[in-house]
């Protein structure tokens, strides 16, 4: 099934999460929303991501799933962690859960007898090839990771090492479990668990775990769900992630339901916490539906528009935003783009 431009759409939806969520804050958070506060704690957010050898891990996922005959949920999480993108990692999910009974064996990560096997890049061949070199996790396999060039997003030449990732397989004919760990210089950058499993109607997927950069750290926990309700398929997403260093939590779900040719119906529910600000933004963006609202200490602070091309925003009296919030929205709408906000993914279906 193919979504149509409504589901691209909900792009504009889903890029507003993040940038209003610099625009306010709950009952429980402080009085006064601080835009410079917000906008450092989010910079602290991006970069617990934001590494080399994680970017590498991502780049290099697909490549790394081919050399594990095209293992699909490596992939999927791969791409999920390489910025969190929770929509793409759910179509993916879709792809290869059946709508009813157990995971086929083919999704089964690594096969049995890779079991132990370190992978090094071929530069004559721009593929994984399997070494004699030692290390590899028993019950797993060990990738080299290596930088990459930003643009063609290909290892560079001469290669130069970043480290590695571990990938053990604790997975069954009926569900797939599996740990992956990027380390390099005895420093865990990114360690995660990724579980997947079906129901009677679908699947679920569950990547759950932490990402730092060496002096920030992020926990999170993503659950994409896929099911059949009345023939018509239903994504669901839900989007944990705790910085503790700045007291600051994300939590937000997105569905996305009715389905068809003319109509995609897509609800967001969005709170963050900080000591910075809280907001709380909700609503469902569609054919018929095209108005988000925020609210801050449970009062209406502002309306989202998306019937035009750009979103407009507006506070609760009719008027635009000042220019500071404009500002801090900027940054936080940066972030949200690079850490789940890509609806249009659903577009591939």
């Amino acid at each position: 099934m193919r979504v149509t431009h409504y589901a691209r759409r909900s792009v504009a939806a889903g890029a507003l999460v993040l940038a209003l969520a610099g625009c306010g804050k709950d009952s429980s958070g402080p009085s006064e929303f601080n835009p410079q506060g917000t906008s450092a704690d989010i910079s602290a957010a991006t970069a617990a991501f934001a590494t080399e050898q994680m970017s590498s891990y991502a780049v290099l996922g697909a490549d790394i799933s081919a050399a594990l005959n095209a293992s699909p949920v490596l992939k999927i999480s791969a791409l999920a962690v390489r910025g969190l993108d929770a929509t793409r990692a759910a179509r993916d999910l879709a792809a290869i859960v059946p709508r009813r009974g157990a995971f086929q064996a083919s999704v089964t990560s690594i096969p049995s007898a890779l079991l132990g096997t370190t992978f090094v890049w071929d530069v004559s061949t721009g593929t994984y090839v399997a070494s004699g070199l030692a290390g590899a996790p028993s019950g797993g396999v060990r990738f080299k990771l290596y930088a990459v060039d930003p643009v063609m997003l290909r290892p560079v030449e001469p290669l130069v090492e970043l480290g590695y990732v571990d990938i053990t397989d604790h997975s069954s004919l009926s569900a797939v479990d599996v740990n992956v760990k990027v380390v390099e210089g005895g420093v865990v950058y990114l360690e995660y668990d990724v579980t997947a499993h079906s129901t009677a109607t679908g699947g679920v997927l569950e990547i759950a775990g932490f990402a730092s950069n060496g002096s920030t750290l992020a926990n999170f926990d993503l659950t994409a769900t896929v099911s059949d309700v009345n023939n018509s398929p239903v994504f669901g997403y839900a989007y944990h992630v705790d910085v503790p260093s700045r007291d600051l939590t994300l939590d937000w779900t997105v569905t996305i339901s009715s389905v068809s040719d003319t109509e995609v119906a897509t609800t967001i529910d969005l709170v963050i916490n900080g000591p910075n600000g809280n907001v709380h933004l909700a609503g469902t963006y569609g054919v018929t539906a095209r108005t988000l609202t925020v609210r801050v200490n449970g009062a209406d602070f502002a309306t989202v528009n998306l019937d035009g091309v750009d979103p407009v925003i507006t506070g609760a009296d009719g008027q635009p935003l000042d220019a500071e919030d404009e500002a801090s929205l900027q940054a936080i709408v940066g972030f949200y783009l690079n850490s789940g906000g890509k609806l249009d993914g659903l577009s591939a279906l």
